[in-house]
């Protein structure tokens, strides 16, 4: 198996799907892949094995050694099986950023296209963000797969721009829609708005024993009641319910009450893998900036007064006591 020497982890898995540094053995089945798919790649021609074998002797035999290479690429693997390749492209060091590029075996697309897509990209961010340190990486993406579209904000990248008419395809111009992703980027969700397995990973954070432990309420929550729950929210306008995520990774959740005359009280979750890397203060401040346009005029929250960490993180963004008692104490922030 190749190794880039660029990467200290050459592998990514995420349950039955990995990348793993590119394969020689499946450049033929990658060649039909894009033969097949030609009309939304950058190839002018159908590839013949002549030209995939010269450039794996040529290209991509080169790319392992190299400690800059202006791309790194993966064969993408089901268990043991090879069903797509891609990786980032037209790496940039000096600026840090690269565009991200992903082809799956055909027969796959019509009914597990976003599926793989996102396995893909929740990997390949790792690469990206957590070995690489890149700073953003992108796609460049004729405007011929719209379903590609939600695929990408669903893991949190953003439509950056739109090329108009950039492309002549089967005789008539195309734009180009550019998506990103920045590695300090954080996507903001209404749990109304979340996809089921999102709305898994919220309660798996909340029923984790370092979280329920300084919670006021610490018993385990059942998955019926978690849905039933994110139901009723749909309806109820003195209650606001985020879930707050990086590359498409839950690192938080943050909710809102309203008790009145413009003051809401606040409940927080960060998620344990994220403590003392100064994230849940980066979202934090991110949500405070937006909620004026709720009629928000001041947030409370409640901490348990062994909470040392949680107290020091609180007065840290501004939060003033203005309450205890034998267990709590009680904190408000006025929101300018």
């Amino acid at each position: 198996m190749p190794s880039y020497i660029c990467l200290k982890k050459q592998e990514q898995h995420l349950g039955n799907y990995s990348i793993v540094p590119l394969r020689y053995e499946d450049r033929f089945a990658i060649m039909k892949w894009r033969n097949e798919q030609i009309y939304h790649l950058r190839q002018a021609y159908p590839l013949t094995e002549e030209d995939q074998q010269r450039y794996f002797d040529n290209v991509v035999a080169k790319l392992y050694d190299n400690p800059q290479p202006d791309q790194i690429l993966f064969s993408y693997m089901e268990k043991d099986i090879c069903v797509g390749y891609g990786g980032l492209v037209h790496i940039n060091w000096i600026d840090n950023n690269a565009e991200v590029s992903f082809i799956m075996d055909t027969r796959l697309e019509k009914e597990f296209f976003a599926t793989h897509w996102s396995n893909y990209l929740t990997m390949l961010k790792e690469v990206a963000f957590n070995d690489l340190g890149l700073h953003k990486i992108y796609t460049y993406a004729f405007d011929l797969r719209p379903q590609l579209y939600d695929v990408l904000e669903t893991n949190g990248f953003t439509r950056e721009a739109t090329l108009k008419e950039h492309c002549f395809f089967n005789c008539e111009y195309k734009d180009v829609v550019i998506h990103s992703l920045r590695n300090d980027s954080y996507q903001i969700v209404n749990y109304t708005d979340c996809t089921i397995e999102q709305l898994r990973e919220i309660l798996a954070l909340r029923n984790d024993d370092r979280v329920r432990f300084w919670m006021v309420n610490p018993d385990l929550i059942s998955e019926e009641s978690h849905f039933k729950f994110v139901d009723r929210l749909k309806n109820d306008v003195n209650r606001l319910y985020f879930a707050i995520f990086k590359n498409g990774m839950l690192v938080g959740t943050y909710n809102l009450t309203n008790e009145g005359n413009g003051v809401w009280e606040r409940g927080i979750i960060a998620a344990p893998s994220t403590h003392g890397t100064g994230q849940t203060e980066q979202w934090e401040q991110q949500i405070l900036r937006g909620l004026s346009k709720y009629g928000i005029k001041a947030v409370t929250a409640k901490v348990k007064l062994d909470n040392l960490r949680s107290i020091k993180y609180h007065e840290k963004l501004g939060y003033q006591e203005h309450g205890r008692d034998d267990d709590y104490l009680y904190l408000l922030l006025t929101l300018s």
